[in-house]
């Protein structure tokens, strides 16, 4: 009868001690879930990230693809209007000089021309100089067209005009040059809100190394009575970066 207290208190022990490594495992178990799932999260969110990238890359490539059949397409269309470009009839090849413009970029217009200018055929060499002369003419009244419409009654016609003019025209010191003369004094006041900072969006979006002396004394004067207008924050943060693409069309 003496050994029982003995039993009863290692069987307590042995007890105590069971409970105490369950209760280990336990936490252990709990501390090793939640790791293991906080790895399979970080895995699933891994690989959600390259598959959104795979998918942006996929559409990408595919709209490349896309864009370059649409230019193989202009071109072999263009291509069927050399021959225009050689006519007599002084009526036929300005329009076919216009369609050519109007379906090439300004850089493939140029381009283009510019090879047709070593064509060992002097009608054609002829008519490729009377096209750039022709072109130039032509883009100077789209230029006048595109920066008047920048303050046009609809919305979606400034926008086209305003993307047109940065995509195109944003080395143009001519453009420069019409676009400030809408914010001279004279001028300022019939712009729209929205057409002051449409303006404001081509001039800021320049290249610097298109502005010349002209340009920049022009924005220098005028530049000052848009920023007293007191309009709101958006135009004036446009104004700013304005301001700085003069500052740095200004240093040597």
């Amino acid at each position: 009868m003496s050994d029982l207290p003995s039993q009863k208190s290692w069987l307590e022990r042995a007890t105590t001690a069971v409970g105490i490594a369950g209760s280990l495992v336990t936490v252990a178990l709990t501390a090793w879930n939640a790791q293991t799932k906080q790895q399979i999260d970080q895995r699933e969110a891994d690989l959600k990230m390259q598959t959104a990238a795979l998918d942006a890359e996929l559409r990408r490539r595919s709209t490349s693809v896309e864009e370059s059949k649409e230019r193989v397409e202009r071109y072999k269309w263009v291509y069927g209007l050399v021959p225009e470009l050689s006519a007599t009839d002084g009526s036929k090849r300005n329009a076919a000089l216009a369609m050519v413009r109007l379906a090439l970029s300004k850089e493939e217009a140029e381009g283009l021309l510019a090879g047709l200018q070593q064509s060992p055929d002097e009608q054609v060499r002829k008519a490729a100089a009377q096209g750039v002369a022709t072109i130039a003419n032509i883009e100077n009244a789209e230029l006048v067209r595109l920066v008047s419409q920048v303050n046009a009654a609809g919305a979606d016609e400034r926008r086209r005009a305003t993307g047109r003019l940065q995509r195109d025209f944003n080395d143009s010191a001519e453009a420069i040059s019409l676009a400030l003369k809408l914010l001279d004094a004279s001028q300022v006041d019939k712009l729209s809100p929205s057409g002051l900072i449409n303006v404001l969006y081509f001039l800021s979006r320049t290249d610097p190394r298109a502005w010349t002396p002209t340009e920049i004394a022009a924005a220098n004067r005028v530049l000052p009575g848009v920023r007293a207008r007191n309009a709101g924050p958006q135009t004036q943060a446009e104004l700013g970066r304005v301001e700085d693409t003069v500052k740095a069309a200004g240093r040597p």
